[in-house]
């Protein structure tokens, strides 16, 4: 791996400046919380099960539940006698002896004395009588106590990810609390005089104000009457991305480019938060003061270039256990930049696994172009009969579409453009353990 100093105009890879951001990074805490608010929550210990499940024998089917055979004759045709209903929710008062049985539905409690149950449709009834054919196999048709979990087993391991069917689990243990990973802080702010807020959304950013400090009217032509202005989309874009990752965002609003102004927000924003994410004002010009303020702020530069296109210009910096990232201005360069390196470190500062799906993929269709440099083109890859497919969208100008439709990036080495059916690497923006059976990185 080539070395570089940490620091302004240090120029590393993605993997390098990777490494560095997630060096020595822990989840930030942990809560408590009610079952009903643990949906997509990490759970920062494993469950234990305080009981088993199901808490009793059970039927599988409607049927009926039998005792021992009777006395006289083999095991098949025999003749039961009904002593007994028992309905999901009842509990038998019945045990049941030889040559006897009982109605029972799905998920009701075996009586005692049952051996076996065999489903309605395999028997035949006669008033109080059922005629058995044939005895089903040994619990074919029923479920003993703990057969699922047994008490005292751990069915969750720390790290797990709680949807649907961890939730229901839990919720059938009777557990009604759970302790999860604290959501990271996420403190968002985008730099540039040019930046206005959307319209009445002003008052939802507080520590900040509107860049140059400006009133926003409501009617774009008066808007426009402000001067060239464009709307803080960018805050919106990485809002939506580092939620989806778990962060719990904290807006700081759009930041005029002036110097004073971003330290003083940064410095605040950092006894907020435990990561701050700023797009613009990262590209080196004197114009550009992310470098800048996040040194005012106290952050120690960590580097100021990722080695790809887009989102090249990247400053990071450590102040503390905290990270402060800027990111490029450019909306698409901005996402990359955001699922490379930012998302990474929230989905660890939250018990996350840390780094998104990667493997091969067969293009559909060609590259446009060949690159100079280690390039990250969006795509849509899918899975297909043979393996994984994916087509790179198409370009268009000026880049704020650029990224519609895309759950994949292509990661495309500096060199010639690979034509369709060659074998890309892609990587892939869903979560891991979406609706797609997932291959393993290599």
């Amino acid at each position: 791996m080539e070395t570089a100093v940490a620091g302004v105009n240090a120029s590393f890879s993605l993997e390098e400046g990777r490494e560095l951001l997630l060096a020595g990074l822990k989840p930030t805490g942990r809560v408590k919380i009610k079952l009903a608010e643990a949906p997509g929550r990490i759970l920062a210990e494993p469950v234990v099960a305080p009981r088993s499940f199901p808490p009793f024998p059970r039927s599988r089917v409607d049927g009926y539940a039998l005792g021992l055979p009777p006395a006289a004759g083999g095991a098949s045709g025999k003749i039961y006698r009904l002593v007994a209903t028992v309905a999901a929710g009842s509990c038998p008062a019945v045990t049941l002896g030889p040559g006897t049985a009982a109605a029972i539905f799905t998920g009701a409690r075996l009586p005692e004395g049952t051996i076996t149950v065999i489903p309605r449709e395999l028997a035949e009834r006669q008033g109080d009588l059922v005629i058995v054919p044939e005895l089903p196999p040994g619990g074919r048709f029923m479920e003993a106590a703990g057969s699922e979990v047994a008490a005292g087993e751990r069915v969750l391991a720390a790290g797990t990810e709680l949807g649907p069917a961890e939730i229901g689990l839990l919720a059938a243990l009777g557990l009604t609390e759970i302790t999860v990973y604290r959501s990271p802080r996420a403190v968002l702010a985008s730099s540039g005089s040019e930046l206005v807020e959307l319209p009445g959304l002003r008052g939802g950013c507080p520590g900040g104000r509107q860049a140059g400090g400006e009133a926003i009217s409501h009617v774009a032509s008066q808007v426009q009457a402000l001067g060239p202005r464009i709307y803080n989309s960018n805050f919106y874009a990485l809002a939506a991305a580092a939620s989806r990752d778990g962060a719990r965002v904290i807006p700081l609003g759009p930041l005029a480019d002036e110097l004073e102004e971003q330290v003083e927000a940064y410095r605040k924003a950092l006894e907020e938060g435990d990561v701050l994410l700023t797009t613009g004002g990262a590209g080196g010009s004197i114009r550009d003061l992310t470098a800048a303020a996040f040194t005012g702020a106290g952050g120690e530069i960590l580097f100021t270039t990722i080695r790809m296109r887009p989102g090249r210009r990247v400053i990071a910096a450590r102040r503390g256990d905290k990270l402060l990232l800027g990111l490029p201005g450019n909306p698409p360069a901005a996402l990359v930049a955001y699922y490379l390196l930012a998302a990474p470190v929230i989905r660890a500062l939250g018990g996350r696994e840390v780094l998104p799906a990667t493997f091969p993929a067969v293009l559909t269709a060609a590259i446009d172009k060949p690159r100079p440099e280690r390039a990250f083109i969006w795509a849509r890859a899918w899975p297909g009969t043979t393996g994984w497919q994916v087509a790179p969208l198409p370009r268009r100008p000026g880049g704020i579409r650029a990224a519609i439709g895309a759950n994949a990036l292509i990661d495309l080495p500096a060199g010639p453009a690979p034509g369709a059916g060659e074998e890309v690497r892609v990587v892939l923006l869903t979560a891991r353990g979406s609706q797609y059976g997932l291959p393993d990185n290599k």
